[in-house]
């Protein structure tokens, strides 16, 4: 391995892969969050008169978020694989 000093161009590419990764742990958190909000704490209100009867119909909502969040997530893990080839660029084993 020969040490270099790393252009502009792969420090562009490796902010790309680092925002990507934080993009797809965003979108990882705000699916949990609906999920645990739509299984598990509106029907525990509803059931328990905190929250109007009405409230329960919108739990289909908070599972289309989550859906929608994690087919985002996913996406953004694909993309940060794809960019991943920086690394090979100045490190001849990315996986370490």
């Amino acid at each position: 391995m020969d040490p270099v000093a790393l252009t502009g161009y792969e420090w562009s590419d490796i902010g790309r892969t680092l925002t990507n990764i934080w993009l797809m742990v965003g979108f990882v958190v705000v699916a949990a969050a609906n999920i645990l909000i739509g299984h598990v704490f509106v029907p525990s209100l509803v059931s328990s008169r905190h929250l109007p009867a009405f409230v329960g119909k919108i739990r289909p909502m908070f599972y289309g978020v989550a859906l929608l969040a994690f087919a985002v997530a996913f996406y953004e893990l694909v993309a940060g694989f794809e960019l991943v080839d920086v690394i090979k660029r100045f490190w001849d084993d990315p996986w370490i």
